[in-house]
Parts: structure tokens; C-alpha cells; sequence
């Protein structure tokens, strides 16, 4: 569905996305969402550009529940993570430049 990016599991979320050797993207979303694409086409320019640097994944919410225990009921939501700290997140459609800030944070430029 997302290619590019690697489907998450609860049992694997924090192994994974938080405590990765590299910093993390995580698309939590339903598969049906109208505003997946939307979604998809913000982060793919950077998973191309990023992707050896930054780990890109997504989480079906519908089968797991990691999104409730980060507090996150609004879907789709991007959380960027790195050494195990959630950074940044974008609950609404974001923009590229939002996307490229987040991205930046995460690697520290």
C-alpha cells in the first residue's frame, strides 16, 4: 500500500520506530483513509531523498493499538521519532515545508 515504507506491528512499534539505530517516520492510518494519498505523496519525496538516513514506516490502526497509547486519535497522523523521544507530529495534512522541518529535526541539519 505504501511503498517505500515498512508495515509495523504493536509487538515491533517501539523496537522499531522508537528505539531504532535510525530516527523514524510513522504513518498511522486506516487503509481505506480518503487522505492516505495525500499523506503518501508529502513523505515519499523524502523517503527517497532520506531513506538510508531515516526509517519510513506505517501502522494499520484499524488491527493494532499503539496509536492510543501515544495519545493519537486522529487519523492519518505522522510521528517522527528519534532515540526513543517523539519529536515531532502532524495531526492535520501537512505541508512540505512542515515535513521538511521535521525531517531536519531529525537529522539534526
Amino acid at each position: 500500500m505504501f511503498e517505500g515504507f515498512e508495515e509495523l506491528t504493536d509487538r515491533d512499534f517501539y523496537e522499531k520506530a522508537m528505539a531504532g539505530e535510525k530516527p523514524a517516520v510513522v504513518l498511522l492510518t486506516t487503509p481505506d483513509n480518503p487522505q492516505n494519498q495525500t499523506f503518501y505523496e508529502r513523505l515519499i519525496k523524502f523517503q527517497r531523498l532520506y531513506g538510508d538516513k531515516i526509517n519510513f514506516y506505517w501502522l494499520d490502526v484499524s488491527k493494532h493499538t499503539s496509536a492510543e497509547d501515544l495519545g493519537v486519535f486522529s487519523f492519518p497522523t505522522v510521528l517522527y521519532f528519534r532515540d526513543t523521544m517523539e519529536l515531532e507530529r502532524h495531526d492535520y495534512t501537512p505541508e512540505e515545508e512542515d515535513v521538511e522541518r521535521a525531517i531536519r529535526r531529525l537529522l539534526r541539519l
